[in-house]
């Protein structure tokens, strides 16, 4: 119990309410009681403001109902507790029922005795003599909340006090509980028009946010804005419903990917869905990112051992939803960014650090070697490469896909070929090597290893043309009957593209072609699709730009 003039410290989210000498003058059980009107109003002001109303009072629940119906304020409440046993308890339930603080709770009660016991239960909670004058608590700068008119959070409540009252009255333990739920999330990536719902569960959310990275000025908001359209930044706006009703927009994360390193810069939700798993479920779908989590949190990350109540609905507008078609993603970083908003089933070979080196996908020698040639190839094994593990998962995942998705630019612009291994002088197998790959293996004790078995070729447009053509003919012959694949082009519309133009026309005439002569092959034209205020470098777009691209791959059938 706060023991300052002013005990109210903190954003309130709850108030409970006694009734009797508190919210009404009088004792219901022994006569008539005397409505005060400014008490009912103030009910009605703080819902409209975003703020919980319930109601925890030593009075017979049917009486005490009856008579709330009869002031048209009833519905007003959330979780009330009303019987003759002890408040402290029950008001601890209370809170953790609705998964709030208690020191974002007030207490109001004309009996000093129950105030006492409220906060010797709920250490942190705010308690005030009911008994006064109560007008003042609407003027108080911690009770502004904001406007919520709709009732909108009101409703939500509603859910889980319905949810709870069911989960209670089965018996069922939580787990077994959710199961029976059918709890859907849909993750919306095109959220610019809801930005304040971003700020909100950014700056407000404690309980279940889990890096608490606060953005309070109008430069952090800018900056964060800004970071949002830098390539390798992802984010989401989560919306969750189940069988009792619809959330709203519960969670938001802020992912950052660089060459296949991830990281949780933002990860928030609202207590709402305390106990659900679904922040577990959108951490395991972003691949369990690094996160450094700043305390204190209301559960870990991980708090199920085998979760599977949470699924992906088909609600998202312009977002991530489950698909029953399985994705084979094959290139360089463009498709490392688009993977994201491509659904969970989806496999991907694309640009990972090895060792502190670039290792690359988007080379013909990866498509065309003859696999079972570089199953235990020492000389393959001795450099920072893609390995003979790999080859085989891509050919698996080539047979089972729906959709192929490949970027092959980088091998039309690249230099390092080298040949090596077979019987024939100079090698047989391919490989194209990334500039930072070969620096590496130059400057190490591998160099001589690789002066002698490795062989460079200087190969022309015409020869990398050829090559590339190869690999998209054993896509096309390996892939699983009536997939379709797509093949992104090279962006032409960055100043910075003007130097690499000499290739880029190239390879996207080629890949034109290529499409133009086998229908089940889509040509995927980053210029015509994505807005040139969208392609950030020569190699890059925007966040808005990587959706625009998936969302292509998703709409064709």
């Amino acid at each position: 119990m706060k023991d300052s003039i002013d005990p109210i410290q903190t954003g309130v989210k709850l108030v409970i309410w006694d009734l009797d000498e508190t919210f009404w003058k009088g004792t219901l059980s022994e006569g008539g009681i005397s409505p005060i009107q400014d008490n009912i109003d103030m009910v009605r002001a703080l819902v409209n403001r975003g703020i919980m109303c319930s109601i925890c009072s030593k009075n017979d629940f049917a009486d005490a109902k009856s008579k709330l119906e009869e002031l048209g304020i009833f519905d007003q409440f959330v979780f009330p507790f009303i019987d003759w046993t002890p408040k402290g308890q029950a008001i601890k339930s209370m809170i953790a029922a609705m998964g709030l603080r208690a020191e974002n709770v007030i207490f109001l009660d004309d009996n000093h005795m129950n105030l006492q016991e409220a906060a010797f239960f709920n250490d942190t909670i705010m308690c005030i003599d009911g008994a006064q004058d109560l007008r003042w608590l609407l003027d108080h700068p911690h009770l502004q909340g904001k406007d919520d008119t709709t009732h909108s959070r009101l409703k939500q409540y509603q859910i889980l006090q319905d949810k709870t009252a069911e989960q209670d009255s089965k018996g069922l333990s939580n787990v077994e509980f959710l199961r029976q739920s059918d709890v859907r999330v849909s993750i919306v990536t095109d959220f610019d028009d809801k930005m304040d719902r971003v700020f909100e569960l950014i700056n407000r959310t404690n309980q279940l946010n889990f890096t608490k990275s606060r953005l309070t000025t109008d430069e952090e908001r800018a900056h964060f804005v800004a970071e949002l359209q830098r390539p390798g930044v992802h984010a989401g706006l989560i919306h969750a419903k189940d069988r009792f009703g619809d959330y709203g927009y519960i969670g938001f994360f802020q992912y950052v990917l660089r060459s296949g390193q991830t990281r949780l810069e933002h990860f928030a939700f609202s207590c709402r869905t305390l106990n659900m798993g679904i922040e577990q479920f959108i951490f395991e779908f972003l691949g369990e990112p690094d996160i450094k989590i700043v305390g204190p949190v209301a559960n870990e990350i991980k708090s199920f051992d085998d979760m599977d109540w949470v699924s992906f609905g088909d609600d998202s507008d312009l977002g991530v939803t489950e698909s029953t078609e399985s994705v084979c993603l094959v290139g360089g970083c463009d498709l490392l960014q688009a993977s994201f908003y491509l659904g969970a089933k989806r496999s991907e070979f694309v640009n990972f650090v090895k060792d502190g080196s670039v290792v690359r996908y988007d080379d013909p020698g990866f498509f065309l070697n003859p696999r079972e040639a570089m199953k235990n190839n020492t000389l393959l094994e001795s450099i920072l490469s893609w390995t003979y593990d790999d080859m085989v998962a891509f050919d698996d995942s080539m047979a089972q896909s729906d959709r192929l998705v490949i970027s092959l630019y980088q091998a039309m612009a690249g230099q390092n070929y080298f040949t090596f291994g077979g019987r024939e002088f100079g090698g047989e197998h391919l490989i194209h090597l990334p500039p930072q790959a070969l620096k590496a293996i130059l400057a190490g004790p591998r160099s001589i290893l690789f002066a002698k078995r490795f062989f460079h070729r200087n190969y022309s447009l015409d020869d990398k043309s050829a090559l590339i053509k190869r690999a998209l003919e054993r896509v096309r012959d390996t892939k699983k009957p009536g997939a379709a694949a797509y093949l992104i082009s090279a962006g032409t519309l960055n100043p910075e593209t003007a130097r690499s133009m000499p290739f880029r026309e190239p390879y996207n005439e080629l890949c034109r072609a290529f499409c133009q002569e086998n229908p089940e092959f889509t040509y995927l034209d980053v210029d015509r699709l994505i807005d040139a205020q969208h392609h950030v470098d020569a190699q890059h777009f925007s966040r808005l730009g990587y959706f625009a691209m998936a969302e292509f791959i998703q709409s064709r059938n």
